[in-house]
């Protein structure tokens, strides 16, 4: 089964955690979305295709010859009766959801970047009803969803688990996968009500308490003391502190100290200043609306709780308080100890002024440089281009 990922223009619904990379790029549980099509039904993901031409020079498109199925990147493969039917696709047609969303096409026609699916010469078809289809449609999904990942994550888990080491205490040793490369001090693992995987070189320090249904990702550390709850997805190489619930890292991310993150998403290569806390439920109880970077509105999410999305690159200076419902976008400066307005533009440094384009980068340059990692040149182009298209220009005095 040879398959592809496409993007749609769905991505927008993930801002801001989008900008810089496609959909299927994103890590969520144990891996990045792409390779969980390989791990859950054995499927070779051969083709890889954004429109987003910006996107281009890291992440190139992969356009393979011959028949094969192209999916999109958004929806998720969460159930055995959609591997089946799209193992069943007729051939060159494409499906499409009711409101018009694309699904899957099965095709020999070789796939052109910035050209339209519906561009092709395809039949139109709808999936058949009782097919179940769950999408990435919020950005929100990346924390309300995650217990579901986690849980079709480990039932498709792979390898054998290493013995946990002597200093830990543990409840629900069955649920538990630990890396033979990680390591562990004298902290507490409770995991008699769902699944905890610890991923390799992952490290779990002296004092630390863990609860079930997380993923602790490569190299990642928890800090000592850290009080880790429920649901929560840590990429690969953070560092985590104090007391997080239902979040969800997307790597090379460090909260390092106390204060409470929750039901919020953080990407790469943010900090989080000492004593910063999250609000994420309204005092009065009430649903929760978010600022949607790409209509420039705030949105009814449906949730009563919903804290921090944080953009890649930024971070927040000590003790900063996030108010419910806050989006700080990619590269952005937080400081100040009172509440956090509703939306935090890109590239912003505080009181009405934006980094400047070679301090950003320089800023990335050291961030990367402490993983053991270096900043492409492909990666600092895709950093100007957004700076470009995203700081408006200096006013005139």
């Amino acid at each position: 089964m040879q398959v592809g990922l496409f993007e749609d223009i769905g991505w927008k619904g993930l801002l801001p955690l989008t900008r810089l990379r496609p959909v299927w790029h994103l890590w969520w549980g144990m891996d990045r979305l792409a390779n969980k099509w390989k791990r859950y039904f054995g499927w070779e993901v051969k083709g890889l295709l954004t429109h987003r031409s910006y996107l281009h020079k890291v992440f190139p498109p992969i356009i393979p010859t011959g028949e094969t199925i192209w999916i999109n990147a958004r929806l998720l493969p969460l159930h055995d009766s959609l591997k089946n039917w799209l193992e069943d696709l007729a051939p060159e047609t494409l499906y499409l959801t009711d409101e018009g969303v694309p699904i899957a096409v099965r095709t020999r026609q070789v796939l052109v970047p910035n050209e339209a699916l519906e561009n092709l010469s395809l039949s139109i078809a709808s999936p058949p009803p009782e097919i179940p289809l769950t999408w990435l449609q919020a950005v929100t999904d990346l924390f309300s969803l995650t217990s579901r990942v986690i849980e079709a994550d480990w039932k498709h888990l792979q390898g054998s688990s290493g013995p946990l080491p002597s200093a830990l205490s543990v409840r629900g040793k069955d649920n538990i996968f630990f890396h033979p490369s990680a390591r562990a001090g004298a902290a507490i693992l409770s995991a008699e009500d769902g699944p905890l995987w610890i991923g390799p070189e992952a490290d779990i320090q002296d004092g630390a308490i863990v609860q079930h249904t997380n993923i602790i990702g490569p190299h990642t550390t928890i800090q000592l003391g850290a009080r880790i709850r429920t649901q929560n997805s840590f990429g690969p190489y953070c560092k985590v502190g104090g007391e997080i619930g239902q979040t969800t890292f997307l790597g090379f991310s460090n909260k390092s100290h106390e204060g409470f993150f929750g039901h919020s998403v953080i990407g790469e290569w943010c900090n989080i200043g000492a004593g910063s806390n999250t609000s994420n439920l309204k005092n009065t109880y009430g649903l929760v609306r978010l600022y949607d970077p790409a209509l420039g509105i705030l949105r009814e999410t449906g949730l009563q709780f919903c804290g921090l999305i944080m953009g890649d690159y930024a971070r927040c200076g000590i003790q900063t308080p996030f108010t419910t419902g806050c989006v700080v976008d990619i590269f952005a400066n937080v400081v100040g100890t009172s509440f956090t307005p509703k939306y935090v533009p890109p590239f912003w440094w505080g009181e009405g002024q934006y980094w400047q384009l070679t301090k950003a980068i320089e800023a990335a340059q050291r961030m990367q440089k402490r993983r053991g990692k270096e900043l492409s040149a492909e990666e600092a182009e895709l950093i100007r281009t957004q700076y470009e298209a995203l700081v408006p220009p200096p006013s005139c005095p």
